[in-house]
């Protein structure tokens, strides 16, 4: 490697440095995506609620990352003195299926509690329920004094409690908005209306199951970490919290990200320590291999051509000889000497003249009858001592030769 090759060797080097130096330092736009979960701090994601919920859950929060009816067979299957619970699922589209649905009623019923936040309810929850959301999307009347109030606030939403003992806690204000989803019919006989928005929405409600209790909030943006920073938002996320009585907390996350364990196809692998080496050692030699690979480069390998066929040049320069020629006649002879040569050798004969004993000897080892071989000799003979043969005669011979050559 000359100084040319390795100056530019280490430019690159230099130059992909500092790019991941430059792409480490810059600050990165937040992602407003969101995600509800309690492995990132994005705004819109849990992470900081999930750190500061023991602040208000004293005996402890536990992630849970398998389906309702997993956790169901556990809790149901413990004895009916053992500590209820409060089941938290801050979620963005909540749609379980019936066996799901099925086994969280049985968990409330039994005196469990549930607090669901979610923009969109869907599925049977729904229906078993009795209640439905909605979206306002319809402009407020500019003349009205909520119409106005609205134009005032700008994206700002506003959401309020409406029973006591929060009734009198005032306004919380969410500055980027996305408060719109709200509860649209529920059973007023059944069920208490806890918060509403700006419009008088309904965005909380509580029923009671059997034993437990049941929340359902349409404003899950405001248990994200992004209000949980904000003080004049922060409030509506605790005081909402604290309708729920001190109990242990199984936070949810199955919904947002699937169950627990590396997703990867190689998890089988990445979890057995054997494998793991190998698969990682493999890795490691075929980043060496690459490396050795490059700092040795093989030359260019040269074209060698394949070696001619010097004996088909010297028949082909030989037969080109005789055709100008136009002998015939030496041709004839040459034929003749080389057939019987072939013969001799290929049958080991001892005789090199064919007479009449070498002629019936041949005729028993190859099969070929004495008459053809007679006629053959005739016509060996005769070219052999002719002083004229034309084209169409020393054709003749060679055909007569060749039916002969290929039964030997």
């Amino acid at each position: 490697m000359n100084r040319t090759e390795k100056a530019i060797l280490w430019i690159t080097a230099a130059v992909v440095v500092l790019n991941v130096v430059l792409n480490a330092i810059t600050p990165k736009e937040p992602n407003w995506q969101p995600s509800f979960t309690e492995y990132r701090t994005d705004p819109y994601a849990c992470g900081l609620v999930r750190q500061r919920l023991t602040d208000l859950f004293p005996q402890g929060v536990t992630t849970v990352r398998e389906p309702i009816y997993g956790t169901a067979q556990q809790r149901l299957a413990l004895d009916s003195s053992a500590p209820r619970v409060n089941h938290l699922l801050i979620e963005r589209w909540f749609s379980p299926d019936e066996l799901d649905l099925q086994h969280l009623l049985q968990m409330v019923a039994a005196g469990d509690n549930a607090f669901i936040a979610s923009e969109n309810f869907n599925g049977p929850l729904t229906d078993t329920l009795s209640f439905s959301t909605g979206y306002r999307y319809e402009p407020l009347d500019s003349l009205s004094v909520e119409g106005m109030k609205q134009a005032l606030l700008g994206d700002t939403s506003l959401l309020h409690f409406t029973a006591q003992p929060l009734r009198n806690t005032g306004e919380f204000r969410f500055a980027r908005g996305g408060m719109d989803n709200y509860i649209n019919t529920f059973r007023k006989d059944s069920t208490e209306v806890l918060a509403a928005s700006g419009r008088n929405d309904p965005v909380l409600l509580r029923m009671q199951f059997g034993k437990g209790w049941i929340y359902l909030c349409t404003t899950p943006l405001a248990f994200t970490n992004y209000y949980l920073l904000k003080d004049d938002a922060r409030g509506f996320m605790e005081h909402a919290f604290s309708l729920l009585p001190d109990r242990p907390v199984l936070w949810d996350e199955y919904y947002k990200v699937g169950r627990a364990g590396s997703s990867s196809p190689l998890r089988y692998i990445l979890e057995q320590p054997a494998l793991r080496w190998a698969y990682w050692t493999a890795i490691a030699l075929l980043l060496l291999t690459v490396l050795v690979y490059a700092r040795h480069r093989q030359r260019a390998i040269p074209v060698v051509e394949a070696p001619r066929n010097t004996s088909r040049d010297f028949a082909d320069t030989m037969g080109r000889l005789y055709y100008f020629r136009g002998d015939h006649a030496d041709l004839a002879r040459k034929l003749s000497a080389q057939f019987k040569d072939e013969v001799r050798r290929k049958l080991r004969l001892q005789n090199t003249e064919w007479k009449e004993r070498t002629i019936e000897e041949i005729a028993k080892r190859t099969g070929i009858s004495e008459a053809e071989l007679q006629h053959a000799v005739r016509l060996m003979d005769y070219y052999n001592t002719a002083e004229q043969v034309s084209e169409e005669q020393l054709l003749t011979l060679n055909k007569t030769l060749d039916r002969l050559r290929i039964r030997l």
